[in-house]
């Protein structure tokens, strides 16, 4: 088995700069973890966990509670999750929860039956279960009352949305509320209705029940059945995506009959047919984040800032009209 004393022999340190850069306790130069990374792919160290868990009192396992795992966004914030995490020596126990409290609750109780380290999930579970003690970081969908949280710019990503539809010429307008009651998700449905009356521009409210695909094809037809718009603000890359399909079925030219602008900039975005304009949050990022900042509450380190917000940007493809205005 690799020692750390091997690690920092390769890297040409001490062996205290590594056990610093493995606990993230203390200062470590950016050249040395540049050559203590290296020197860890290289000798493929494993840290010894069960040494770890006896000192810091709790296991290196972090849960990770995501609503839908078919909903590409969440794989991609996952992945930034275990990336960190792993190379700190840490496992991850995804959930895949749902919408289902019940089992939310069950995979919250065997974190704490095995001590887990903490808890990074989009729901914040601590009214629900005020039981449940775990270090926790709610991820994406944040609300005024979480703790510790990482979520994008939900009110500059809606105001852009909506600024981008105008500024191509909208009309009438049809908006998407996400099935979410989380502020942070709630404020770009917000921010879009507020720059749409602040410009005097026609709009129509829509609350979706579900992330699901053919579900939300359900609700499309029943917005479209009835309604002649001209331009459609999504509250995800799914829902748009769903929309999309009910207007080639309608028989409706994307974007010349109607223009729609998703949100998240999934990995398939870019290649439907028509390529989708949405506004970009970064899910990774947002998944590394969240584990940097579980990672130093399971380890008691000085929090610098409990919630951190990620910024977002519009990604022009192909079903938005050429703006008048360029962002």
């Amino acid at each position: 088995m690799v020692t750390i004393k091997q690690v920092a022999e390769e890297a040409g340190v001490s062996k205290s700069t590594v056990s610093r850069y493995i606990s993230q306790n203390g200062y470590v130069s950016q050249e040395a973890q540049e050559k203590i990374e290296a020197a860890i792919t290289k000798l493929n160290f494993v840290p010894n966990l069960s040494a770890r868990s006896l000192k810091t009192k709790h296991s290196q396992i972090v849960g990770l509670l995501l609503p839908d795992i078919s909903n590409p966004f969440f794989p991609m914030l996952a992945k930034g999750v275990e990336k960190f995490l792993k190379e700190h020596g840490y496992r991850v126990l995804l959930g895949n929860i749902g919408e289902d409290n019940q089992f939310e609750e069950d995979y919250l109780k065997v974190l704490m039956q095995t001590n887990a380290a903490g808890v990074i999930t989009t729901n914040d579970f601590r009214e629900a279960f005020p039981e449940i003690k775990l270090p926790t970081v709610i991820v994406d969908r944040v609300g005024q009352k979480s703790d510790f949280g990482v979520f994008s710019d939900n009110l500059s990503g809606g105001k852009i949305a909506a600024r981008v539809i105008v500024e191509a010429g909208a009309k009438n307008v049809a908006v998407i509320s996400g099935p979410v009651t989380a502020e942070s998700i709630n404020n770009r449905f917000k921010a879009s209705i507020a720059y749409l009356k602040k410009t005097k521009t026609n709009y129509e409210t829509f609350y979706s029940q579900s992330y699901d695909f053919d579900e939300i094809l359900k609700e499309a037809r029943q917005v479209l059945k009835h309604n002649d718009f001209d331009s459609i603000i999504a509250p995800s890359d799914i829902h748009a995506m769903a929309y999309i399909r009910e207007l080639h079925y309608l028989g409706k030219r994307i974007p010349e009959d109607v223009q729609i602008i998703g949100y998240d900039d999934i990995l398939m975005s870019q290649y439907m047919y028509p390529a989708l304009s949405t506004i970009h949050q970064d899910a990774y990022e947002m998944g590394y984040e969240a584990a940097k900042l579980i990672y130093k509450l399971s380890l008691g380190q000085e929090i610098k800032s409990r919630q951190l917000q990620l910024p977002v940007r519009y990604v022009e493809r192909e079903t938005i009209r050429k703006r008048e205005n360029n962002e």
